[in-house]
């Protein structure tokens, strides 16, 4: 990378979404003051304003109100354009008051607001995919059309993509058409340097030291086979329990609590926490899993960072035998790959996992191999090239 010029680009940063649960988002906020200035432009409700504060103390947080949701915060497909329809006037409108160097578009819904910017050229906007929007999630099909048409639209305009992994970056480039291939931004977290092997999740369930724990963090919906891995968990001796961390919608909870009640005492669900109190519980489990149905590429191709976050907490794991996490996990010797629709598939590496490598050993490699200001490194170029190109005497 090259040197730090003496000008601070200013980087506006608008993503349609609670900030604090997009981990590629926070990193890049907490870590990039040393090469640009920070405004973060988010809807208000939902984004914990605290928290935020005081784990972004130097960027600039500009928190929308959101008249929509106010009147109801269901999920339907109308009400939904309907927020995205005042999100984007509202952002709009507070885009020309901080007048940024440089505009952020986190994901799809973010890019609405700057449709008139990807039109005109006068302000450089990147377009952060961080995912394959218009093939990740089925709610979207009743306006999957015009997704597709305004994503290919945002990947022709933008100055530069940035995304998550090597193949979206080639699908990004081949097929929806991006100029130049987009930069790669894996989504590592920015963890601490060092290991810890904690006793707190055993300690918070009330199991013995010879209990397995197979910890599973993050969404909680049927695209990530939740069921099947307990299903998988429950067809193993009885000293295996299965600890699901975080949301889902509400239909999917219910049905997941009803197998929790059902289990004996061996499947454990805890609700959703900030990274940071998380961090303890994830270093002490045995094993991690993440599981991803195969519907489309966006989940093919998945790019997670709860990947990462086992690794660096020493953790050996389970994922679906798909292209990007199969060389991730069997090309580090980190875990094994299954089918993930097939609970019998999923119960064999689960219980080798724990003996596969010792947990300090996973830790350090992950660490050596994935570190965050590498990634950090790619995003302070990208906004400095632009700086550079746009503001050129």
């Amino acid at each position: 990378m090259s040197e730090l010029r003496d000008a601070t680009p200013h980087v506006a940063h608008v993503f349609f979404g609670q900030a604090r649960k997009l981990s590629p988002l926070m990193a890049e906020l907490r870590t990039l003051s040393d090469a640009v200035r920070q405004t973060l432009i988010v809807p208000g409700y939902d984004q914990d304003p605290e928290y935020l504060a005081k784990q972004i103390p130097d960027v600039h947080l500009r928190c929308l109100r959101m008249r929509s949701r106010e009147w109801s915060d269901r999920q339907t497909p109308v009400l939904k354009l309907l927020r995205f329809k005042e999100f984007m006037l509202r952002a709009h409108s507070e885009l020309r008051r901080v007048q940024a160097d440089i505009i952020v578009a986190h994901d799809m819904p973010a890019v609405l607001p700057l449709l008139g910017k990807l039109l005109r050229g006068r302000t450089p906007v990147v377009f952060h995919a961080h995912e394959l929007w218009t093939e990740a999630a089925e709610q979207l099909a009743p306006f999957r059309p015009l997704w597709s048409m305004l994503e290919r639209f945002a990947v022709r305009r933008a100055n530069r993509i940035i995304v998550p992994e090597p193949n979206r970056a080639r699908i990004v480039h081949e097929e929806y058409g991006a100029p130049r291939p987009p930069a790669v931004v894996m989504n590592v977290p920015h963890a601490p340097p060092v290991f810890e092997r904690g006793t707190l999740l055993r300690e918070h369930l009330g199991v013995d030291d010879n209990a397995v724990c197979i910890l599973y963090q993050g969404l909680l919906g049927e695209t990530r086979c939740v069921l099947e891995l307990a299903q998988a968990v429950l067809q193993l001796p009885s000293r295996f329990h299965l600890v699901l961390i975080g949301l889902g919608e509400e239909a999917y909870m219910n049905d997941l609590r009803e197998v929790v009640r059902a289990s004996g005492g061996r499947l454990h669900l805890l609700d959703w926490m900030h990274p940071e109190d998380l961090r303890a519980f994830t270093a002490s489990a045995d094993v991690g899993v993440l599981l991803y149905r195969n519907r489309g590429r966006n989940n093919y191709y998945a790019a997670p960072n709860k990947l990462y976050e086992y690794l660096f907490a020493g953790l050996p794991v389970v994922t679906s035998a798909f292209p990007g996490l199969q060389s991730a996990v069997e090309g580090g010797a980190y875990g094994y790959c299954c089918d993930p629709a097939r609970p019998e598939d999923i119960a064999r590496p689960i219980e080798q996992a724990p003996d596969l490598i010792p947990g300090e050993v996973i830790a350090r490699r992950a660490r050596e191999t994935r570190r965050w200001s590498d990634q950090a490194d790619v995003l302070r170029s990208v906004y400095h090239e632009l700086y550079d190109t746009y503001h050129a005497e």
